[in-house]
């Protein structure tokens, strides 16, 4: 598919499903195909050596394993060569024990096996399994050290080929493949200030931290994806028990007194305050289409029903809508069924509060568009939550949890071209395939793709050049236990604040929550069988919340992770950093962050290398 063809296909995306299906999937996979062999070949690594040395190696790993499981073997039949001597002296020191007292023909079969084991076992220990065991001992070790070598050797054969990663790759790709997608380095201030200024995104949370972000745009339209650690506080039930025991008496039929043990296991519990956390990942889009609508909607998983069990639950569903709009018209309500009952009950937005806006979306192309992308399990069914409030739209997919959206170039880091390039595409594959069925929902309204926003006039006062988000997701991204309170046993939730600008970095204030924990046991008075009450010990957690505050600094160098670390280890950012980042610090999307002790000044003089 060439390029243009791929954009006429982007001047609207009329079916979402079926485009990724007959273009985009093949489009991205061929696409990242060619990036990777273009690497390789720029790189000059000698694919045929490489396959060569690799093979030498998994060849040699194996012989070493299996000269392993030998020695294993041999190792075994020495420790039961050692039991049989033992008992043949046994047996041989018995049998003279018996013909000392008097000769039995037991006595001398004991006399026969035990002479023969005394004599036999040693012979097989010391002339063939002790050889054994150090002949395969060698054997693999002159194996591992083999493979080994040509370890070496491979990973020095693809350390050209590891050296051309880089970040921010896969967002190539993406728009190569799909033009009409725009995606951003990083969450900049002025997408943020659209995002909120003109749709009302951005309400900060103090139980949450922004663990991973990617932003960009459709037809000028802005979306966020955000994932977030969330801290809530629940309770947990603590049990514990006590054994007791006590006597009664009794006189029997025949007049005798009986004493009678018994016991007891007394349980008690308590319940306390505990943290807990948890991740989420959203997809927020911005659009003006119908600014007065509202509604929600749950994932049915239509894609794992059959067609009997979809039409049952059409079937079903249709009768309670029919009966909520009969109740509507009746208490002066304003809900209307669509008349398209499949999409009606499998989408299930039926807390819509405007339906001429909701009419107004969900066209039938977008109905069809829908009913096809919760049916069809090609991409993920029907696994997403849609909420519509005003102008913002929030998508959570079940699948995004396993989304990984770190672009680590490190993952692809193989001393085999062919590992590599499997890491590769199996990585940027599943990238694309989440992010295009987050967004797929969306894709599915021609209204979102025609409304082009109006203009937006910035704020030009702001002083600040990174997010909140994004400053979040930088210090996430470092060593934790550098922002962590002495003795947090639990996770932290890291919260950013801009405090100063110096040239192009920037302060920013880290506040570090979590809580410690303590060991403490309660006594429950229960009351026994013995009539008596007893404190029955209760182990239980009490956590204490702790802060810290930190201060960082964050720096747009502009570079890929590549260049970074290459000018890091030899170049102009290495004293930098080696002023700079003794306590702590991290480069994602183009941006360096680093923990800087109290005592230094601005540190924007020292990084020489601009964007």
């Amino acid at each position: 598919m060439s390029n243009r063809d791929t954009q006429k296909q982007d001047d609207g995306i009329l079916e979402p499903l079926s485009a990724y299906k007959t273009i985009y999937k093949s489009a991205f996979r061929r696409n990242c195909e060619e990036y990777f062999d273009e690497l390789v070949k720029k790189s000059g690594v000698d694919l045929a050596e490489n396959r060569k040395t690799v093979a030498a190696y998994a060849e040699k790993t194996r012989l070493a394993e299996a000269e392993e499981r030998s020695h294993s073997r041999y190792a075994c039949a020495q420790a039961l060569l050692i039991v049989w001597i033992v008992i043949g002296c046994v047996l041989l020191l018995l049998s003279i024990g018996s013909f000392v007292k008097e000769a039995t023909m037991l006595g001398a079969i004991f006399a026969a096996a035990g002479a023969l084991s005394v004599v036999a076992a040693p012979l097989l220990l010391v002339y063939h399994v002790r050889p054994a065991l150090r002949k395969t001992a060698e054997r693999e070790t002159a194996l591992r050290e083999k493979a080994e070598e040509l370890l070496r050797r491979a990973w020095k054969q693809t350390q050209p080929l590891n050296a051309l990663f880089e970040d921010k790759v896969t967002k190539k790709l993406i728009e190569k493949t799909v033009p009409l997608l725009q995606l951003d380095d990083y969450f900049n201030v002025r997408r943020y200030d659209f995002l909120n200024g003109k749709y009302g995104y951005g309400a900060d949370d103090p139980e949450t931290s922004t663990i991973g972000i990617l932003t960009g745009e459709i037809e000028g339209n802005p979306f966020v994806v955000d994932r977030e650690l969330v801290h809530t506080m629940g309770s947990e039930t603590y049990t514990g028990s006590l054994v007791i025991s006590w006597e009664t008496s009794s006189t029997d039929p025949e007049g005798n007194r009986v004493t009678v043990h018994h016991s007891q296991v007394l349980t008690a519990s308590v319940t306390r305050p505990k943290p807990f956390y948890h991740e989420e990942t959203r997809l927020v889009y911005g659009n003006e289409a119908a600014p007065d609508l509202h509604f929600s909607r749950r994932p049915s998983h239509a894609e794992d029903m059959s067609e009997g069990e979809r039409a049952r639950k059409v079937k079903r569903g249709a009768k309670k809508i029919r009966k909520k709009q009969e109740d509507a018209l009746a208490n002066g309500g304003s809900f209307t069924e669509l008349g398209n009952e499949a999409f009606d009950v499998l989408f299930g937005a039926l807390d819509r509060d405007n339906e001429v806006q909701f009419r107004l979306l969900f066209t039938p192309l977008a109905q069809k568009n829908l009913l096809a992308l919760m049916t069809d399990p090609e991409g993920f069914g029907d696994d997403f939550y849609l909420r519509k409030s005003g102008c913002l739209n929030y998508v959570i997919s079940e699948h995004s949890a396993q989304w990984d959206l770190d672009e680590e170039r490190e993952r692809y880091f193989s001393y085999s071209v062919a590992r590599s390039r499997e890491a590769f595409l199996a990585f940027n594959e599943q990238y694309f395939r989440s992010l295009y069925f987050d967004l797929a929902p969306l894709l599915s309204i021609p209204l979102y793709q025609q409304m082009k926003p109006r203009e937006y006039i910035y704020r030009e006062s702001d002083p600040r050049r990174f997010t909140r988000q994004e400053a979040e997701y930088a210090v996430n991204r470092m060593n934790v236990r550098a922002f962590a309170p002495p003795s947090a046993a639990t996770r932290c939730i890291l919260k950013t604040r801009f405090l100063s600008r110096d040239g192009e970095s920037e302060r920013i204030g880290v506040s570090a929550f979590a809580y410690n924990a303590y060991q403490q046991t309660e006594f429950v008075p229960v009351f026994g069988g013995d009539g008596c009450m007893h404190a029955v010990p209760v182990d239980w957690i009490e956590y204490v919340p702790v802060s810290s505050e930190t201060t960082v600094e964050m720096k747009e160098l502009g570079l890929s992770d590549r260049e970074f670390y290459g000018e890091t280890s030899s170049g102009s950012l290495r004293a930098a950093m080696e002023r700079f980042g003794k306590i702590a610090h991290g480069y994602h999307h183009g941006i360096l962050c680093c923990v800087v002790p109290e005592n230094e000044g601005g540190f924007d003089e020292a990084f020489t290398i601009k964007k």
